[in-house]
């Protein structure tokens, strides 16, 4: 595009914003708007045409929280042994005596669930011979124990380690699923009135009125659960004080987009 061409272009755009006129369609109808409170000019737009919207865009966060309703505690044995078989068998009878411990207080078969089981090779490489050398076999076993009694969480890791539990992964405070939803409802309700307040508060500094809601829409609505990891073992049947549990409570945040229209 040349230089008078240019030229052209930009002495019509700064007289269509001089003159207040709006170029629409041939065979269009349009109408005239006048706005006073902002100097003695008129806009003429197409007819049927949207005017423009003038918004403020805010985003609403709240944050809920509640206690506990069941805990989790994961945990269970790994054994080496020189061939698969024994690894395999020593690793059961731990897990059987672990059972049979849990059983005695009060937890029922239901509630305990494996969730890993894993048989591996043991292997190192010799330099000499240029090859891996199998060691032997290493089994892991981990369960998962439920219990709506969250104060049980240490004497369930206390007798599973007297049992002869060597692993304990982590302990998991968490929700019903109806609790979590009505958690996030709640949430939703209040990052809805954050939102408001905050549309309110912009429209009140700026000296404009709140015409309506034109836009909302959900941003995310986040269920953390409160974990506990990294628990060092005492070697079983030595003399250790009770393992002590503490629940933290349940955490459910959520955040709305919206945009409010002003005048």
């Amino acid at each position: 595009m040349d230089l008078t061409k240019i030229l052209l272009i930009a002495i019509l755009i700064v007289a269509v914003l001089s003159l207040g006129v709006l170029i629409v369609r041939p065979g269009t109808e349009t109408v005239e708007r006048t706005y006073p409170e902002y100097g003695d000019f008129r806009i003429l737009s197409a007819e049927g045409e949207e005017e423009p919207k003038y918004l403020i865009d805010v985003n609403g966060e709240a944050k809920v929280t509640a206690d506990p309703e069941k805990v989790e505690v994961y945990l269970g044995a790994e054994t080496t042994a020189s061939t698969a078989k024994k690894s395999q068998q020593d690793n059961a009878n731990i897990m059987d005596a672990i059972r049979n411990s849990l059983r005695l207080i009060g937890i029922s078969s239901k509630d305990i669930k494996t969730t890993q089981y894993t048989l591996t090779v043991v292997q190192h490489w010799d330099k000499d011979t240029e090859k891996y050398v199998i060691d032997g076999y290493k089994t892991t076993h981990v369960i998962k124990i439920e219990s709506t009694d969250i104060n049980r969480a240490g004497d369930i890791i206390d007798k599973s380690v007297q049992a002869g539990a060597n692993i304990v992964n982590s302990v998991v405070f968490s929700l019903t699923d109806e609790k979590i939803n009505e958690m996030r409802l709640e949430a939703l309700r209040k990052a809805g009135l954050n939102a408001k307040e905050k549309a309110e508060a912009i429209a009140d500094s700026l000296g404009v009125n709140i015409k309506g809601l034109y836009h909302a829409s959900e941003s995310y609505v986040y269920y953390t659960p409160y974990v506990q990891r990294g628990y060092e073992m005492a070697v079983a049947g030595a003399a250790a004080a009770p393992t002590e549990i503490s629940p933290g409570q349940i955490e459910v945040s959520a955040s709305l987009s919206v945009s409010y229209e002003f005048v």
